[in-house]
């Protein structure tokens, strides 16, 4: 039912919602902060430790080696002949 917080047979245990949800504010903020800074410290370690290092070989736009094929073989196109003209 209602509760008064004025009523004197209410629960001992009671509390007032209203001034509940502003106490609890203070109290924290779950797992939001340590999974971001989880977050934070993984991404910044993967960089760390895929970054190329002195003597490694990056990929690079240089061109490589350029090899040649010969030209295909001319091909002669195939022997046509003309329409016959339609019987009568």
């Amino acid at each position: 039912m209602f509760q008064d917080p004025r009523d004197i047979n209410r629960e001992l245990g009671y509390r007032d919602p209203a001034r509940d949800d502003y106490l609890r504010m203070g109290e924290g903020s779950g797992y939001a902060l340590p999974l971001s800074l989880f977050a934070i410290v993984f991404i910044v370690g993967a960089l760390i430790f895929f970054a190329p290092r002195g003597g490694e070989q990056v990929a690079s736009n240089a061109p490589g080696v350029q090899t040649t094929t010969p030209a295909p073989a001319p091909v002669a196109p195939p022997k046509t002949t003309a329409p016959a003209a339609p019987q009568q």
